[in-house]
């Protein structure tokens, strides 16, 4: 599970953003929960506006709202979201949660939280 201010983590799950920017890196690949943190990144507010981007519903924060696939981490994507300087975790299959699940936050990867799996049972 990683943790991913608002709007970033919902723009992650909506399959709309397909890099998440962080100063690390990590082995890993595979399935990975996005967790939305309990602060919000202003700028991502505002580069949403610019962009005319528009998400239905709340920004819900302190939730699994959902998943993507880490394929790669790279540091030279040429996506729109990718920013200089730091590491381009590449994630594909977006697949938002059918009930949002609460869970607590924290700085880098972590096991899911036991019964995540409900948070995308129909």
């Amino acid at each position: 599970m990683l943790t991913v201010r608002q709007p970033w983590a919902a723009l992650l799950v909506a399959g709309i953003k397909d890099v998440e920017n962080r100063s690390w890196g990590t082995p890993y690949r595979g399935r990975l929960l996005i967790h939305s943190g309990l602060k919000i990144d202003a700028e991502g507010f505002e580069l949403m506006d610019q962009l005319g981007i528009v998400l239905d519903g709340p920004m819900l924060r302190g939730m699994i709202l959902g998943s993507v696939n880490l394929v790669d981490i790279r540091q030279d994507s040429s996506s729109l979201w990718a920013r200089a300087g730091v590491n381009h975790w590449l994630v594909t299959d977006a697949r938002p949660a059918v009930t949002p699940m609460p869970a607590a936050g924290a700085l880098g990867l972590r096991p899911a939280p036991a019964g995540w799996t409900k948070a995308f049972a129909a």
